[in-house]
């Protein structure tokens, strides 16, 4: 059985769950969720979640995203931005993509990280800086250990959901 939930990541309030056999995938059962978008929302999604599909099924629902690419994943670059992201095209949509070094800190003192590469909806590098999108990403991080969770932007006022 594979349970997949659209909830708020602040709050943790669920606004949509569906479920069924592990024989489909993760994105299959995300696609169903997102008539529960809104244009108010802005979808914050993991790597798995990142096939064109899914990504235009959002934007017609006309909320925004930003979802993590897989590793493999490596959009063209059609015009770096002030701030270092950069504009790109996957099917039909125009985002921008930003990058970033993650490091973390283990118990034992060690450190480990990873590059992460965030794409979004939200293409205004002024209104959207890549530091204030990393730490909404953050946050999905908190509503998927906790599988329900809700916050809203303190410009804006629009809620943050996540996938997970």
């Amino acid at each position: 059985m594979m349970l997949m939930t659209l909830c708020e990541t602040g709050t943790r309030g669920l606004i949509a769950a569906v479920f069924g056999p592990a024989v489909k995938a993760e994105s299959d059962y995300a696609r169903e969720l997102t008539s529960h978008l809104t244009p108010d929302m802005l979808l914050l999604a993991d790597r798995a979640f990142d096939g064109n599909e899914l990504l235009a099924a959002i934007t017609r629902q006309g909320a925004q995203f930003l979802v993590r690419c897989t590793s493999t994943r490596r959009p063209p670059v059609l015009a770096v931005l002030p701030d270092g992201s950069y504009l790109t095209r996957i099917g039909s949509l125009s985002l921008r993509v930003i990058e970033a070094e993650v490091q973390a800190r283990t118990l034992d003192g060690g450190t480990f990280g990873d590059t992460y590469r965030l794409l979004t909806t939200l293409t205004d590098h002024r209104a959207d800086p890549p530091a204030r999108l990393m730490r909404l990403y953050h946050e999905r991080w908190g509503a998927t250990r906790s599988r329900t969770s809700l916050s809203e932007l303190p410009e804006g006022g629009r809620q943050l959901l996540s996938t997970g």
